[in-house]
This record gives C-alpha cells, structure tokens and sequence, in this order.
C-alpha cells in the first residue's frame, strides 16, 4: 500500500470515528482531507453525502452522493438516499427516478415501495394544497394554544380500529417516533369502506376546520394501540418538504383518545408539549378528548398501563 492511500485511509478511519461521536464538522474536514488524496473512495463520499442530509444541506449531500454513485454504480444505499435527498428537496421527479434505479439493484428493497407510496401522496398534496401568501395567512387561525375538543366515543369505533390490520411496533421499518409494546396502522386509516370510520372521519373534519377556521386537507391518518412500556419520544410532524414548499404555518396535527387505558399507572400517558426541549405544558385527557396544535409542535407521551391505550392520529393542512 503506497503513502498515498494509508494517509487517506487514516483520514477516512478518523472521520468515521467522529461521525459516530456526531461530530459532524470534524467528520467532514477528515472524510475531505481522504477524498482529496484519494478521490476514488466512494465510501467516503457516501459518508459525506449522509452528514450533509442530516444537516439539511441538501444540495452537497446530492453533489455527495452522486460522486459516490460514480465510482461505484452498484451501491445500493447511495441512490436510495439520493432519492431520499431529493424528496426531502420536494424535487419528487428525480427522487422517483432514484428509487427506481434502487429497485433495479435490490428489488425487494421494502422501504422503497413504501416511500414510492409516499411520493404519490406528495404529489397529490402539491395539486391540492397551495402554500398561504403573507396576506392570505391570516385568514388560518395560528393555534398559540392546543385546541381541545370532545367527542363521544362509539362502541363500534373500539370494535372497528381492533379488527383493522395492523402492526406491531417493534416490526416497523421505517424511522418512527412510537415506540415499546404496541400496535400501528398504516397512515390510511380514513380510507376504511366502514361506517362507523367514515362517520368519525366526517366529524372530525368538521372539528379540524373550525379549530383552523379552513377548509383542510387530511395527509395521514392512523390509530395507535399502546400497551406497557410504550409510547412516543419527542418529535413533530413537520419535516424538511413542508419547509421547502412553504406550508410550515399551515400543517396540524390532532390526537383523538379513544381509551387512555391505565390512569393509574406511574407513566399514565400524558401529552407534553415542549418549546426549545423545555416542557411548557401537560394535558391528561379522558376518553373522547380531542387535542389539535401546529404539527411543528415538539410532544411525546410515555405509558405504563395494564390496560390498552387507543388514540387516532391525523396530519392535515389548511387550505
């Protein structure tokens, strides 16, 4: 092995030593220091390419990865997250394209079909939800505080969401905040042939678009079954697209408490809402209580009932 190439391996080997301390800036000065002597090491671009997509600068984790891609056209994981990269960018096209090279190379790249699914939804949001001018935001009410409601929950509701499909927690393969002992749907929930889910879905329509004063458009909608041990870490449910398409003012979240389960409990489920990592406010709800607020409010729950905990979840935007 010539000078050359130890040299850039040692940079190389230092850089992945920062990057799983996070230590992004120092990984980046040593996986460059490698590329520059060794420009061919695809590893390293690959690993460039990953930082700069955590760090939202998108448009050199594209460079990145289409550098790795060049010197190795068989590594999968780069043009999967190049596709990702361009999703996240809302340039949903080339994103497309990426996935589908991804297809070609692992056809049963599970994620990929999902994400596929993703970007048709994207799509469509795009059509139907355009991003408020200045002067036009005022016409949606910006929630400061939670807005609350109630609904009564019907016996068929429980019966329905525990017949419908579903996942356990632990088996899910995509990133998610939910965690521990418990079952998932998927983000389609609404779509159900069942009456009594067309009825709920109709009347928390009306619930959203009176909390927002807005027509709305419904991204996701899903139902939760906790069991002991579980819950959600802190998170949002705004990302990088809805700030590149500019609808961080109009995107909402909602919670519906079908059943709090075990209120005694030392982890009885409480909603907290955080601003800056620091808790501002707690809400313990009842069965039927509805809870709406900026889907860029940061909020998790912990549970650790004897009893299942069941609550709808749904992403929607104002129009």
């Amino acid at each position: 092995m010539n000078q050359i190439l130890q040299n850039s391996l040692n940079f190389y080997n230092k850089g992945v030593e920062h990057l799983k301390l996070n230590d992004f800036e120092r990984a980046i000065n040593f996986f460059e220091k490698s590329v520059e002597l060794t420009p061919n090491l695809f590893q390293a671009h690959y690993n460039l390419g990953n930082i700069f997509k955590k760090l939202n600068k998108f448009d050199r984790a594209v460079h990145s990865y289409q550098n790795c891609i060049k010197i190795n056209s068989h590594f999968v994981n780069a043009y999967y997250n190049l596709a990702n990269t361009f999703k996240e960018q809302g340039n949903l096209d080339e994103a497309r394209i990426y996935y589908t090279k991804t297809l070609k190379l692992k056809p049963n790249f599970f994620e990929v079909y999902e994400n596929l699914k993703i970007i048709d939804g994207l799509s469509d949001l795009i059509k139907k939800v355009k991003p408020k001018k200045n002067k036009d935001k005022k016409k949606l009410i910006t929630l400061k505080n939670p807005y609350i409601s109630h609904r009564e929950i019907e016996y068929d509701l429980l019966k329905k969401i525990k017949e419908i499909d579903s996942l356990e927690i632990a088996k899910k393969k995509l990133p998610d905040a939910r965690y521990g002992n418990g079952k998932i749907s998927d983000f389609e929930l609404f779509y159900h042939d069942s009456r009594i889910i067309k009825k709920v879905k109709k009347e928390l329509i009306n619930i959203m678009e009176k909390a927002i004063n807005s027509k709305i458009y419904i991204k996701e909608s899903f139902f939760n079954i906790f069991g002991k041990e579980s819950g959600v870490i802190p998170h949002k449910h705004i990302n990088s697209f809805d700030y590149k398409m500019g609808y961080e003012n109009q995107k909402y979240s909602l919670v519906y408490y079908i059943e709090v389960g075990d209120q005694k409990s030392n982890e009885p489920g409480i909603l907290k809402l955080f601003y800056k990592e620091k808790e501002i406010l707690q809400i313990i709800p009842s069965n039927g209580t509805i809870v709406i607020f900026p889907a860029d409010q940061i909020h998790s729950a912990a549970y650790n009932g004897k009893k299942d905990r069941i609550m709808i979840g749904i992403n929607f935007y104002g129009l």
